[in-house]
């Protein structure tokens, strides 16, 4: 947990924050060396954009970051406009890892962003919550945006999370308690209909940080919609609506949020897979959309 803490506040904190104080000190010698510094920001914050979770500070930082460095740019130019382009002998020596490194970032930024499409054929489910503001925490169509690609039957999960008024996640960093994360104890809708093939409760919520590998999917519930079952999980322990067999209409109440089985902290994770088994970690996953939409990391969704 503090190493999580330490690692989001580096790669969101204090690196943009050096790029943005680099950018004014020390003075760029000439205007190629401006141009470096901020070319390697902007690869920087590209790639945090994409493959940072911003729901932990607030993702309304995804627009006043790159906004706060564009002006800084700006005025930082005003103070090498009069200067030449290139005073070093060789540029290639003086910036050559400054231009490295902004390849490597632009390079892994690239990488998130071809997971936002999918090959395969989707199935168009609705979204399993009613009002609010959620969060895509996990998703996409590779590893760098979805630590669930490389299963094979979760390759398209999606791990969702709501949002507050303040575009985060929880009543602080890493609360402790249950109740701070605004997405614990929200009711999940059925996104289709079809079968309840299979529950299960009576696992006990974990405390925040803490998970439980022997019940992965903690209390859960598993749908079958046509040729495709959707499992909905870590759901809070009593909270189950359906039975198994049920018939289930799209938008019904399955349960609701907690944070059972290998969950570290109050989500949704849900995921839809071909096979035909109750069994979640058989088959073969597939895209799921919601209104045609492929959700990502890094996606919101407001449902009015």
């Amino acid at each position: 947990m503090q190493l999580s803490l330490a690692i989001l506040l580096t790669t969101q904190v204090f690196l943009p924050a050096f790029f943005l104080i680099w950018l004014w000190w020390p003075r760029p010698p000439d205007q190629l060396a401006w141009f470096m510094r901020v070319f390697y920001g902007a690869c920087y914050l590209v790639f945090i954009t994409v493959l940072g979770r911003w729901d932990f500070l607030s993702v309304t930082l995804t627009v006043i970051l790159p906004a706060v460095f564009a002006l800084a740019a700006f005025l930082s130019f005003m103070r090498v406009r009069n200067r030449p382009w290139n005073t070093a002998a060789s540029p290639v020596r003086v910036h050559g890892f400054t231009a490295a490194m902004s390849v490597f970032f632009l390079a892994l930024a690239m990488r998130g962003l071809s997971g936002y499409g999918y090959h395969e054929t989707a199935v168009d489910l609705a979204f399993p919550f009613d009002r609010g503001e959620y969060y895509i925490g996990q998703g996409g169509s590779t590893t760098s945006i979805n630590n669930h690609h490389n299963d094979k039957s979760q390759r398209f999960a999606l791990d969702i999370v709501a949002l507050n008024r303040l575009g985060a996640r929880a009543d602080g960093l890493m609360p402790r308690a249950l109740a701070d994360y605004v997405i614990f104890g929200r009711t999940v809708k059925s996104p289709c209909s079809g079968i309840a093939i299979s529950t299960h409760d009576g696992v006990a919520d974990n405390a925040i940080g803490e998970t439980n590998a022997k019940e992965p999917a903690g209390n859960h519930v598993i749908l079958a919609c046509g040729s495709v079952r959707v499992l909905l999980a870590h759901l809070e322990p009593r909270s189950i609506a359906v039975s198994a067999g049920e018939q289930v209409a799209v938008g019904q109440t399955v349960g609701q949020v907690g944070n059972s089985g290998n969950s570290s902290e109050p989500h949704l994770h849900m995921h839809a897979y071909l096979g035909g088994t109750v069994d979640y970690n058989e088959g073969e996953g597939v895209p799921m959309t919601f209104g045609d939409r492929f959700l990502v990391r890094g996606s919101i969704v407001t449902v009015p």
